[in-house]
This record gives structure tokens, sequence and C-alpha cells, in this order.
């Protein structure tokens, strides 16, 4: 019955990518009524934790669902997940806007018309904007390997590690700050982003690994000291 449950394929090719087109595309919809109403719209810390509890709750369900299998408690994990991960990019969607509003603000006040350019504005300007774009990654990346229903308990793993990212981000604090002029740079946006996105599937990758060594009946104390004198050595 769990072999049935975990080793059958999600039908529907194309369909099995849903819960990640949904949330990406999802987000950039909010982002386009963020624009319409302005900042008097939900502000991207709110949107934040509101993703956080579902990477919390999605987690929570694929661990029912790897203690007691049971199909609604994984899709119930599955679908909790894309909500996380759309609220995440969400988070990190408004702020990119909520920043720019704030420089335009800046100007005006100051009598400068000249409108900024926005890319001068994504947000990856400290570690608060980092750790959205990182937890990002690991949400996804999660989605696009759900497909199969056998990598689907992934997310029992990859949700929590997510959702301290998010916690940890919490604590850092989500001032926007001004960039010092050696960062004004349109490579700072791409060399950042790709390198954020990259440690969020990093990270997917250490809980496929953590995953096999359990299966392979690796000794938790073993891992942990053999982690602990990585780190020490790092």
């Amino acid at each position: 019955m769990v072999s049935e449950i975990y080793d059958k394929e999600i039908s529907g090719g194309w369909r099995s990518y849903l819960p990640a087109l949904l949330a990406i595309g999802g987000s950039v919809l909010l982002l386009g009524l963020r624009l319409e109403m302005g900042r008097g719209f939900m502000s991207d810390g709110a949107l934040m934790m509101i993703a956080l509890a579902c990477y919390i709750l999605g987690g929570l369900f694929q661990l029912t669902n790897l203690y007691a299998p049971s199909e609604m408690a994984r899709k119930i994990g599955l679908w909790t997940a894309a909500l996380g991960v759309f609220f995440n990019l969400s988070s990190w969607l408004v702020r990119w806007v909520t920043a720019y509003d704030i420089e335009l603000e800046k100007l005006r006040e100051s009598g400068n018309m000249a409108s900024p350019w926005i890319f001068r504005y994504v947000p990856f300007a400290n570690l608060y904007d980092l750790s959205l774009a990182f937890a990002f990654g690991a949400g996804v990346g999660t989605l696009f390997l759900a497909r199969r229903k056998s990598f689907q308990i992934l997310s029992a793993f990859t949700l929590p590690l997510a959702a301290l990212i998010l916690t940890l981000a919490r604590f850092i604090g989500d001032e926007f700050i001004d960039l010092p002029p050696v960062l004004d740079s349109y490579w700072r946006p791409i060399h950042v982003g790709v390198a954020s996105l990259s440690y969020g599937i990093a990270l997917v990758c250490f809980a496929i690994a953590v995953m096999y060594l359990i299966k392979d009946k690796a000794k938790i104390e073993a891992m942990a000291i053999w982690s602990s004198i990585f780190a020490l050595g790092v």
C-alpha cells in the first residue's frame, strides 16, 4: 500500500508542474495588484509571515504522511507548499516595488522629477532580501521535484529548513538600506540573484543526500560527528 502511494507518478505530464507554475504566476498577478493599489496594499513583511506559516504547515502534513501515509495529507502538504512559494515570491516582488516607491518619494520631495532606474532596487541589498530569495529557491526547487509522488516526501525535510531561513530573516530585520555607489550596477541583481537561488537548490540537494543516508541506515550520530568536524574545519 505504501509503495503504491509513493511510486505512482503524477498523471498529466505538464500538469505535474502546476503547483510551481501557479505559485509563480500567482505572484506576478499579485504584483500587478500591488501596483494597482499602491502603498495601501499588504506589506512584504506580512506576506513573508504567511509564507512562513505555509512552509511550516506543509512540512507538518508531509511529516504526517511520512509516518502515517495518507493521500489527503500528501495533497494538503503539496498545495500548502505551493502557497508558501506563492507568498514567498510575492513578498520579494512587493518589497521590490516598495523600495522603488520609497526612493521615488525622496526624489519628488527634493524636487527631482526624474524616474529612478527600477533595476537598481531589486531587493538584494541585505541579508533579509537574500533570505527571501534563499527560501524561495528551496521552495520552488522542492515543487519542481515534487512532480513525482515518490519525491514529494522530500518536502518533509526541505520545507522546515525554508521555514527556518524565513524565521532567521524575521530576526535580521526588513529595513530598507541605501546601496553604496560601488554596488550600483546591473550585474548586482544578476550575480546575487543566481547565487541566492543556487543556495536554495543546494539546500534541496542537501535534504536529498540526508534522505539517502537515512535510507542506507547511516547512523545519525555518525552524520552529526562528521558534519561537526567539517564545520570546525571550515
